[in-house]
Parts: structure tokens; C-alpha cells; sequence
């Protein structure tokens, strides 16, 4: 759909968008339609990117907090230009101290290649909410790219303070590294992930270590769990690693306790590994019950749905095994 900017909203009734968005250009819910509606295509963002600029200049402005609202909703919908007109005009004071302005402004203009006014963002950010790790991944993506790698190497390390486990900043410090050094450093990287107590560090270094130890990333995040961690997406690297050294036996116990101890429910991943190990012990019953679990998660994704449907087989296939009588000729 390809229409002018002066065009009725209602051409638009079909995009798919926000409850603030729909609210800011008219679009009653009864006639909303994007809920449904094919994939857009660049021609239909750049209509409704039109449309909203010209939008802005003739609405009355939107209070603070509501427009912050829909700053946020345009840059999850990918429409940076939208963002940047709209905050275009209010005045620069309007969202100096709040937060999830300042980082969907820093994203839109990341997005757009000016970096200047990204940096200016999300430093803003972090100076109001330091303990928020995506400001620290943004600014250091922007320093990787202008070559500023002490500068980045200060804001990685002082992001992984913050968050010790985010995934995204020790990627970011590994290629680090390799830029600087021409290698990942895993020896480095285990230090850094040990002084904090950091599975997400130390399962990096570990799967860039290259001593063809398969026990090494299951000992150090074992060591982990024995003194106390239970966050679920460790669980999911620690009876991966289990998985790689062969250590079946150990993957049940832990994704039961967790089931005991859980208050919502577990990543699809880690009642995967635990069938995957059901089936490696030839228990075709327990590794279904273990799929039955996976399969009921809303996140699972739709790639991983066939791969599920393989090992549901295979878990049928054992399960008939042990049920058949044998034969004691």
C-alpha cells in the first residue's frame, strides 16, 4: 500500500502497530486490522513514515508521558525517522530525565547513522539508570565502530558490573579482543567472568578455549550451581554442557529440582536437554513427558518445532521398546 502523506489515517488501518500508535492517528480498535494483516513491506514504511511527519505538525502535541509511550512503541516497530520527527517537536528539555526516552532516541538515531546524538543518548541514559544494561551495549557498539576501543573496554567493563551475565556485552568484549589482540584472550575472559561470578563469562570462555577439554565448561558452571545459582538461563547452559561432556545422569536431577522450585515456567531448552539425556539412558517415557512440557511453551520458536518432533519420535520408539515384552530365551 503506497499512499501520500496527506492521506486519511485510515489508510493504515491494516499496518500492524500499537495501542499508542493507533490512538495517536484515530484508528478506533473495531476498525483496526493489522492484527491480521500480511507482512509490511518498505513501501508501507516509508507511507506511514510520511504520513506521520506530516502528522506531527498538525496534532496537538501529545503530554510527556504519553508521547514517551509512543516513542518507545515507533522504535519497536522499527520506525526510527518516526521517533526523531516526533521528538522533533518538543523541546529538548521535555525528555532530558526520562530514561526509556533518552534510549529510544539513542536507538532511532543509531538506526539513522547519527552516532553523535546516539552516544549523547544513551550516555544520558545510563547517567539515569546505570544499573540498565542497554546502554552500555549501545555505547559500545558505537566506540567499536569509530575504533575507540579503550573507551569501549572502560563502558564493557563497567556494564558487565552492572549486569554480570548479559550475553550481548561479553560478545562484545571477546570481539574486543580480537580487534585489539587478533585472538578472543579465553584466559582473559575467564578471569574477568570468575572476579564476578559470571556464568554467561565463563561459558563464553569456555567454548573459545581451545584445549579440546569437553568436561571444562560443565566443571566451571557446576561450580556455579554448588554455590547457589539457579537462574534459568544458566540452568539451560550448564545441562547443555553436561549434555557435551556425556553426563547424562546429572541433567534429570537438576531440571527437576527446578521444576520444584519454579514459580512460572521453565525455557522449552532446558526440558529439551533433559529428554535428550531421558533418551540417552534409554527412557523413551520420562524424555515425553520431558517434550509434552517443551512443546507447551509459548516462546518455543517455529524452527525448533521440527527438531522436537524428531525426538518426539525417537522417545516414542524407546517408550514401545521398554514396554515390549522380552524375551528371556
Amino acid at each position: 500500500m503506497t499512499v501520500s502523506s496527506t492521506q486519511s489515517s485510515a489508510a493504515f488501518h491494516a499496518f500492524p502497530m500499537g495501542p499508542h500508535l493507533r490512538a495517536y492517528l484515530g484508528i478506533p480498535d473495531e476498525a483496526y486490522r493489522g492484527g491480521v494483516a500480511p507482512q509490511r513491506t518498505e513501501a508501507d514504511i516509508q507511507a506511514l513514515t510520511a504520513h506521520l511527519k506530516a502528522w506531527h505538525g498538525s496534532r496537538p502535541q501529545l503530554a510527556t508521558g504519553d508521547a514517551v509511550d509512543l516513542l518507545d512503541e515507533l522504535v519497536a516497530m522499527d520506525l526510527p525517522e518516526a521517533v526523531l520527527d516526533l521528538a522533533a517537536g518538543y523541546p529538548a528539555e521535555a525528555f532530558q530525565d526520562d530514561f526509556r526516552a533518552q534510549l529510544s532516541l539513542g536507538v532511532a538515531a543509531m538506526l539513522v547513522g547519527r552516532l553523535t546524538d546516539a552516544e549523547a543518548h544513551f550516555r544520558a541514559a545510563q547517567g539515569l539508570m546505570p544499573e540498565e544494561p542497554a546502554p552500555y551495549v549501545n555505547l559500545v557498539q558505537i566506540l567499536l565502530a569509530g575504533g575507540r576501543l579503550d573507551e569501549a573496554e572502560v563502558w564493557l567493563m563497567a556494564g558487565l558490573d552492572a549486569e554480570a551475565n548479559n550475553l550481548r556485552l561479553w560478545d562484545l568484549l571477546a570481539s574486543l579482543y580480537q580487534e585489539r589482540y587478533g585472538e578472543y584472550l579465553p584466559d582473559q575472559l575467564m578471569a574477568i567472568a570468575e572476579k564476578r561470578c559470571s556464568w554467561a563469562g565463563l561459558s563464553l570462555a569456555a567454548n573459545l578455549t581451545t584445549t579440546g577439554d569437553r568436561y571444562l565448561k560443565a566443571n566451571l558452571l557446576e561450580r556455579l550451581y554448588h554455590q547457589g545459582e539457579r537462574d534459568a538461563q544458566f540452568l539451560v547452559e550448564l545441562t547443555g554442557a553436561h549434555g557435551i561432556a556425556g553426563e547424562f545422569a546429572k541433567i534429570p536431577p537438576l531440571v527437576w529440582q527446578a521444576e520444584r522450585l519454579a514459580t512460572k515456567g521453565l525455557p522449552w531448552q532446558l526440558h529439551v536437554h533433559c529428554a535428550q539425556a531421558q533418551l540417552a539412558m534409554g527412557q523413551g517415557g520420562e524424555a515425553l513427558a520431558q517434550l509434552a512440557k517443551a512443546q507447551r511453551d509459548p516462546l518455543l520458536p517455529d524452527d525448533a518445532k521440527a527438531a522436537l518432533a524428531e525426538l518426539e519420535d525417537e522417545a516414542r520408539h524407546a517408550a514401545a521398546q521398554e514396554a515390549a515384552p522380552r524375551d528371556l530365551h
